[in-house]
C-alpha cells in the first residue's frame, strides 16, 4: 500500500512538472511571436500616396484637366435628382495600400451629409445607385445607370486606404511578462483618400473632381491592437469631409 501511494505521488509530481513546462513553453512561444511581430513593424514607413493616387487615377490627364465650360443648357439646373455610385475597387490589399469597403452605414452617412441640400431645394431627391452590373469606374456606364434610375446627375465616390503600423518608445517592454500584453508600444496610423466626381446625365457637363485625405490613429499592445479601428474612423472622417465639399460644389449651381 505504501509503495502504491508513493508511486501515485511520484506520478502526480511528474504531471505537475510537465504542466509547468508546457505552460512555460507555450508562453515562450507566444512571447516570441509577439516580439517577432513587433520587430516587423519597428519603424514608421509612412504612406505610399503615389500608389494610392495611381489607384484612384488622380494623376491621369483626364483627372487633372479642368472640365470645359459648356454653354447654356449644358449646365444642369436645380433641383436635381442625384444618383450616388460607390465604386467597388478591385485593389489587392498590400502592406502599403488597401481597398475601401463601402458599407451601408457609409452610404447612409453621405446621404445625411448631403441632406441640407434638400432643405435648400437644390436636391429634389437623392439615392444610391445599386446596379449590380457596375463594378469599376466606367463613366459612361455609370451615367447610363443613373439615367435608368431617373437621375439628373451622378456622384461617383471612390476611395483607397493605407495603414502604417510601427512601434513607439514603449516597445522595449515587450520582452517582459506584463509588457508583452499591457504596454501600449505599437501604433497604427490609417490614411483614407477619397474622391467625389459629379457628372450631369443629359449633357457632358461635369465638375472638378474633389479629393480628400483623412487620418486616424490607434495605440495599444501589439498583441491586441487591430488596424480596423483607425481605418473605420479615417473613413468616417473622409465621408464627412467629402460630403461638405460636394455640398459647396452643388451650391455653386444655384
Amino acid at each position: 500500500m505504501a509503495a502504491e501511494g508513493e508511486a501515485d505521488s511520484n506520478r502526480w509530481n511528474a504531471m505537475r512538472r510537465l504542466s509547468r513546462t508546457v505552460t512555460q513553453y507555450s508562453f515562450g512561444i507566444a512571447l516570441a511571436l509577439i516580439v517577432a511581430g513587433s520587430a516587423g513593424c519597428a519603424g514608421s514607413r509612412g504612406f505610399d500616396q503615389a500608389a494610392m493616387r495611381e489607384a484612384l487615377h488622380l494623376d491621369s490627364p483626364s483627372a487633372s484637366e479642368t472640365p470645359p465650360v459648356l454653354p447654356g443648357s449644358a449646365r444642369p439646373s436645380p433641383p436635381f435628382r442625384l444618383g450616388i455610385f460607390f465604386v467597388k475597387h478591385q485593389v489587392p490589399d498590400t502592406p502599403s495600400i488597401r481597398k475601401v469597403e463601402w458599407l451601408s452605414a457609409d452610404r447612409d452617412q453621405l446621404l445625411r451629409e448631403l441632406a441640407p441640400l434638400r432643405d435648400e431645394r437644390l436636391l429634389a431627391d437623392m439615392f444610391v445607385l445599386t446596379d449590380v452590373r457596375l463594378r469599376g469606374t466606367d463613366i459612361k456606364e455609370i451615367r447610363q445607370a443613373g439615367a435608368r434610375f431617373g437621375a439628373d446627375m451622378t456622384l461617383i465616390v471612390d476611395g483607397v486606404a493605407g495603414i502604417d503600423r510601427y512601434n513607439n518608445h514603449l516597445a522595449w517592454l515587450y520582452p517582459t511578462l506584463l509588457g508583452a500584453y499591457l504596454a501600449p508600444g505599437t501604433e497604427s496610423d490609417a490614411l483614407v483618400m477619397a474622391t467625389g466626381d459629379l457628372w450631369a446625365i443629359h449633357s457632358d457637363w461635369h465638375a472638378p473632381i474633389q479629393t480628400v485625405e483623412t487620418r486616424s490613429k490607434a495605440v495599444g499592445a501589439a498583441a491586441f491592437l487591430e488596424d480596423n479601428a483607425p481605418l473605420h474612423d479615417a473613413k468616417r472622417l473622409a465621408i464627412q469631409t467629402l460630403g461638405k465639399s460636394i455640398v459647396e460644389q452643388l451650391r455653386l449651381l444655384k
